[in-house]
C-alpha cells in the first residue's frame, strides 16, 4: 500500500491494535497514528517496523502485547485492507470494460 489516506490508516489501526479508537480522538493524533501506520507498512520487515511503535507498548505489557506482534497485525491489516480495495477496482474496472 504506497500511499495510505487517514482514513485507511484508522481502519488499519482499529483492525489490528483497537478497535474502539473513534474519530474522538482528533486529527492530530489520527495524523501521528497515520504516519506511524506508513512508516510500519513501509519496512523491510515486522522486525524493522517493531522500534517505530514500541512507544505505544509501554504500559501495554501488563496484557502481553509486544511491538513486534503489534508491527504484524499492522502489516496484516494493511495488505488485507490492499487487496481488498484492489479487488473493488477490478471489479469497478471489470463491469466498466464489458
Amino acid at each position: 500500500m504506497p500511499s495510505m489516506c487517514t482514513d485507511q490508516a484508522k481502519a488499519v489501526y482499529r483492525e489490528a491494535i483497537d478497535r474502539s479508537a473513534s474519530d474522538d480522538e482528533g486529527a492530530s493524533w489520527w495524523g501521528d497514528v497515520t504516519e506511524e501506520i506508513r512508516q510500519v507498512v513501509a519496512a523491510k520487515s515486522a522486525k524493522a517496523a517493531a522500534p517505530v511503535i514500541a512507544w505505544w507498548h509501554h504500559d501495554w505489557a501488563c496484557v502481553s502485547d509486544t511491538p513486534l506482534a503489534a508491527a504484524q497485525r499492522i502489516r496484516t491489516a494493511a495488505a488485507r485492507l490492499s487487496k481488498s480495495a484492489m479487488g473493488v477496482i477490478l471489479v469497478v474496472t471489470y463491469s466498466t470494460w464489458w
